[in-house]
C-alpha cells in the first residue's frame, strides 16, 4: 500500500480509524490551527466521525459542558474504544468553550480553553455565529469543511443508521442554563434540553505526521533506524569499510542515501529492513583516492517514504603519497617497443610526480624506464630495453607525493597503449 502523510489529505477526505474493533469513517474538517482563539495545541488534523456513533443525553443537571455527561463519556468510555495506536497519538488540546452554564458562565479561549482529547464540535466551528442567533457562545471559528449559516446545512447532516438525525454540539445556549445547541436532521440548528437524547459525533485532533494508506486507514508510522560502526573514525590513510545496518519496525522498504561532505555519492532504493551495508565511497581504493586530505563527514540518510532519519561519522584523511601499478603485467607475443601513458586526476604542480614503464615485466629483474617527461608531455615512450628473457610484458608504476605547498590531490585513472 502507498502511504501519505495525514497532513497532505484534502479537507473533506474520509479516513478510517478503528473504534471498538470496527473501522469507522471520519471526515477531515480542518488542517492546522483554526485561529488565535485556539491554543497552539490545537494545531493538527481535525477529524469528526462521519456518522452518529451513539445517542445519549447531554447532561443530567445543566448545560455546563466541562462537567457534562457527554464530555465524560467522550474522554472515558469512547476514548478507550479507539484503536490503541491512534488513541495514544490523539493530541491533548485546549479548545474554546463556555466555562460554566450557558447563562452563568463565561467564554474561555486560547490557553484557558478546556483541556481534552475527544470533544463535540461547537456552533461556531460548524458555521454559525451570533448573526444567526444571539445565544451562540463565541466558542471557536468556522472549520474549513463547513459552510456559513444556512448555506452550510448540507455539510452538517449526519446519519444514525439509514436516517438523518439530530446531533449535539458542545455549545450551550447563553440565554439559559438548560438549553444546548444541536444540529437538526436537515443540517439547520436548534436548541435542545440538556436531558434530551441526541446523537454524538466524536471529534479529535491528530498529529499531521500520521500516515494514511490508500484504503484510507490512519496509522502511526515508526521512523527507520540506522546502527553504525561508530561516529568518530579518526585518521585514515587508506580505504576503509564503514558499515551500517538499516531497519524499519513497520517493515517498509527503504531508500538509503550516502553523502560525503553533504554531496550525494550513492543512492540505494528498495532496501529491506535489516540490510547491512558499507559506505561505498570510502570502501574502495579508487573511491578513497578521490577524497582530498583533511576533515570529512560521511552521512547516511534513510527514508521509509514518510520520515527520514540520518546518522553521520567523521574522519580525517592524511595521505601524502600514492602509487599505482598493475597487479599483473600485460604479456604479449613479440616485442614491445613503444607505449603511451596518461595519468588523470588532481595533481598539484609542485607534487613530486614520477612515471616508470617496463617492457620485460616478467623477468626476474625488470628494467624500469623513467617516463615522467613523456607522460607530462603526452608523447610516445620509446623503450630503450631490447631484452625480455621471459617474453614481452608491459607494466607501469606511477607515484606522486605532496610538495612543499601541502596541497593534496588524487590519481583518478591511468590509461594508455603499447606496441
Amino acid at each position: 500500500m502507498a502511504n501519505v502523510k495525514l497532513s497532505t489529505k484534502a479537507i473533506g477526505s474520509i479516513v478510517k480509524i478503528k473504534v471498538n474493533g470496527a473501522a469507522k469513517d471520519f471526515i477531515i474538517v480542518h488542517q492546522g490551527l483554526p485561529s488565535s482563539a485556539y491554543d497552539a495545541s490545537c494545531n493538527g488534523v481535525w477529524v469528526v466521525m462521519k456518522d452518529i456513533y451513539t445517542t445519549m443525553k447531554w447532561d443530567g443537571s445543566n448545560n455546563d459542558y466541562k462537567n457534562s455527561d457527554v464530555h465524560s463519556y467522550l474522554n472515558g468510555t469512547f476514548y478507550n474504544l479507539i484503536d490503541s495506536d491512534i488513541r495514544n497519538a490523539i493530541k491533548q488540546v485546549k479548545i474554546p468553550y463556555q466555562n460554566g452554564t450557558g447563562s452563568g458562565g463565561s467564554l474561555a479561549t486560547g490557553s484557558n480553553g478546556l483541556s481534552t482529547k475527544v470533544f463535540l464540535l461547537s456552533g461556531y466551528e460548524v458555521g454559525w455565529t451570533t448573526s444567526d442567533n444571539g445565544y451562540f457562545p463565541k466558542d471557536g471559528v468556522r472549520l474549513a469543511y463547513f459552510g456559513n449559516s444556512s448555506g452550510g446545512n448540507s455539510k452538517r447532516v449526519a446519519y444514525n443508521g439509514s436516517s438523518a438525525a439530530e446531533w449535539w454540539l458542545r455549545s450551550p445556549s447563553t440565554g439559559s442554563g438548560y438549553d444546548v445547541w444541536a444540529v437538526k436532521s436537515d443540517g439547520s440548528g436548534g436548541g435542545w434540553y440538556y436531558g434530551d437524547a441526541c446523537g454524538v459525533r466524536p471529534a479529535f485532533i491528530l498529529p499531521s505526521t500520521l500516515v494514511v494508506s490508500d484504503d484510507g486507514t490512519v496509522s502511526v508510522n515508526t521512523a527507520p533506524t540506522v546502527s553504525t560502526d561508530g561516529a568518530a573514525l579518526g585518521q585514515k590513510n587508506a580505504a576503509f569499510a564503514w558499515k551500517y545496518t538499516v531497519r524499519d519496525a513497520d517493515g517498509d522498504t527503504l531508500t538509503v542515501t550516502e553523502k560525503l561532505d553533504g554531496k550525494t555519492t550513492k543512492t540505494r532504493t528498495g532496501v529491506a529492513s535489516g540490510t547491512a551495508l558499507t559506505f561505498e565511497q570510502t570502501a574502495s581504493a579508487a573511491g578513497f583516492q578521490k577524497i582530498l586530505n583533511g576533515n570529512h563527514t560521511i552521512t547516511v540518510e534513510v527514508s521509509d517514504g514518510k520520515e527520514t532519519v540520518s546518522t553521520s561519522a567523521t574522519f580525517t584523511k592524511a595521505v601524502h603519497a600514492a602509487s599505482v601499478t598493475l597487479a599483473e603485467p600485460l604479456a604479449v607475443e613479440g616485442d614491445i617497443t613503444v607505449a603511451v601513458l596518461q595519468v588523470t586526476g588532481s595533481i598539484p604542480d609542485d607534487a613530486k610526480f614520477k612515471a616508470e614503464v617496463t617492457n620485460n615485466a616478467k623477468d626476474a629483474a625488470p628494467v624500469w624506464q623513467d617516463a615522467t617527461t613523456e607522460v607530462r608531455k603526452g608523447v610516445n615512450i620509446v623503450f630503450e630495453n631490447k631484452t625480455a628473457t621471459n617474453g614481452a610484458a608491459f607494466n607501469f608504476r606511477v607515484s606522486v607525493e605532496r610538495g612543499e605547498s601541502g596541497e593534496g590531490g588524487y590519481i583518478e585513472a591511468v590509461s594508455g597503449a603499447f606496441q
